[in-house]
């Protein structure tokens, strides 16, 4: 036996659909609360940086030694520091400012500012 179904609508090929009346979201804006976009793409900054050093170096020993197999471990070795490097200075960071309490008590990153560390 044969349903009988709703006949759906014919689809319009030329309608040009957007996405902000579909409800849809954009995974590339930014969340309340989430990261940031430079936030996103510090690793990305970082791994080019780190690139960029790789390179230089497997460059300078390739052009000194004409030895193609020197100049690859040259640059896997400067990638590598680059990259070690980076990420410990980007740990190391800065500590964020906090405003003094209002109970009059010191906390310990106030202690330090007084003290004229």
């Amino acid at each position: 036996m044969i349903e009988d179904r709703p006949e759906e609508e014919p689809v319009d090929e030329d309608a040009v659909i957007d996405p902000a009346d579909s409800g849809a979201i954009d995974p590339l804006d930014e969340a309340p609360g989430g990261p940031t976009r430079h936030e996103r793409s510090k690793p990305l900054e970082m791994l080019g940086i780190s690139a960029g050093c790789g390179l230089f170096a497997g460059l300078i020993t390739l052009l000194a030694t004409r030895d193609w197999l020197l100049g690859g471990v040259m640059f896997g070795v400067a990638f590598i520091i680059g990259l070690v490097v980076l990420a410990m200075l980007s740990l190391g960071g800065y500590e964020a400012q906090q405003p003094p309490s209002k109970d009059g008590v010191l906390r310990d990153n106030e202690r330090k500012q007084d003290l004229g560390h």
